[in-house]
Parts: C-alpha cells; structure tokens; sequence
C-alpha cells in the first residue's frame, strides 16, 4: 500500500508506492498536509492496483477453465513468443532480413524491460504509442516506421496462433514523415553538346530547340555544323 513519510530536514511529505513494474518509488509531494499527501500517493500507485487486481482475476479465470477442461492454460510471453518466431523464420526469410528482425524487435523488448518476461496479453495498444513514440526521438521517421512495421507483424502472427486474442499494434499508425519534392535542374551547356554530338542531323535542330526551352540557357553559338 502507498505511504507517506516527511524528511526530518524537510517540511513536504514524500510518498513511496510501487509502480506498473512492481518497482518502489519515491516522490516528493511538495504538499504539508498529510491527507492531500496520501491521496498522491495512492493516485500514484493506482495504476499498478489495477494491474495486480487484473493478473488476479486473470490467475482465477485460468484455474476455473483447468478445472472444467483439465487443460492448464499456458501463457505465452513477448520474449518467449519472439525466440519461437525467429525460429521459425529462418527457413523462410533470407539472413539480412533476419538481421533486421532481430535489431528492430530488440528495441521493443529494450523499452517494456521486465514486462517482456510477462504475458504477451499484457502489452496494450497504450505500450505500443508509447514505444512508437519513443522511437521518434533515437531514430528517424522512416527507422520508426519499419520498427513498429516489425511489431505489427510479430502480432499478426501471435494473434493467427492463438496467443493473443486482441492485437495492440493493430489500430496504431506510423508516425508522419515530410516528403522533400524533387527539384528539377536545368541542362548545363555540356549536356546537350553530348546529346547533338551523337545525334543524327534531322534530330539536331529539334533537340537544340528543346534544350534550350526546357533548360532557358543563353547557348552562345555552337562548334558544330548543322
């Protein structure tokens, strides 16, 4: 349960609670009042109540559906799940492309940390924004793109399986990245030169014309003979 507790240098009351990872953290409130500063701490330490109440039920659903099937539900994890897919990818996918699984996916087993070791029913659409969002900020929109476009296909195939019901990644779109226009320049002198030096002499006169409309050079008179 979150609590509170006061420094005895200091006048604000810090709360300590246990986050989504089950890990202890402490907050200074800036608060004086020890009532304000407990409902702080137990808004902080909400989300994680949630989730624990979730894998409790979770855990009760399981041993009700062992107990009227006989059969022990088993619950596949991101890792778990990845180490099997990559398996199973080497016989079908060629070695540069399986390089590029293999870093791309290890950038979402990097940012969920402990929770890659949970089951992959835990990872929620919220997860897959935010390690979308994180990415845009160590790498550029196209690497980003082709990071989540490995994440959505890691899923397809879990969901095709049967290890996850739901799809997180399923509704989450990349990220916007400016496309630059293609600037067209005009011909240099040489170019059309090498143009009319191969060129057959019904063709010289037209592309002569033509150069010099589309590039609006002013050609001074040419070495060549019509």
């Amino acid at each position: 349960m979150a609590s509170v507790w006061k420094r005895s240098n200091s006048q604000y009351f810090t709360v300590c609670f246990r986050d989504q990872t089950e890990r202890q953290r402490r907050i200074t409130t800036k608060e004086t009042d020890r009532k304000k500063a407990q409902r702080l701490a137990d808004e902080y330490e909400k989300p994680s109540r949630i989730k624990r109440s979730l894998r409790q039920a979770q855990a009760v659903l399981d041993r009700l559906h062992e107990e009227l099937s006989g059969e022990r539900v088993v619950r596949t994890s991101l890792r778990e799940f990845l180490d099997d897919w990559f398996d199973g990818k080497k016989a079908e996918t060629a070695p540069s492309t399986m390089t590029f699984y293999r870093s791309s996916l290890a950038k979402s087993l990097q940012f969920l940390g402990q929770r890659s070791d949970n089951a992959m029913t835990e990872v929620t659409k919220q997860d897959v924004v935010a390690f979308r969002n994180s990415l845009i900020t160590q790498v550029s929109a196209k690497t980003a793109n082709h990071d989540l476009k490995a994440l959505k296909m890691l899923f397809k195939s879990a969901r095709r399986d049967g290890v996850v019901t739901e799809d997180p990644t399923e509704f989450v779109e990349t990220v916007w990245r400016e496309r630059r226009p293609k600037i067209k320049r005009p011909f240099t002198l040489p170019e059309p030169l090498r143009v009319l030096d191969l060129a057959a002499d019904e063709w010289r006169s037209m592309i002569f014309l033509d150069c010099i409309l589309a590039s609006n050079l002013e050609i001074q008179p040419l070495r060549w003979k019509v």
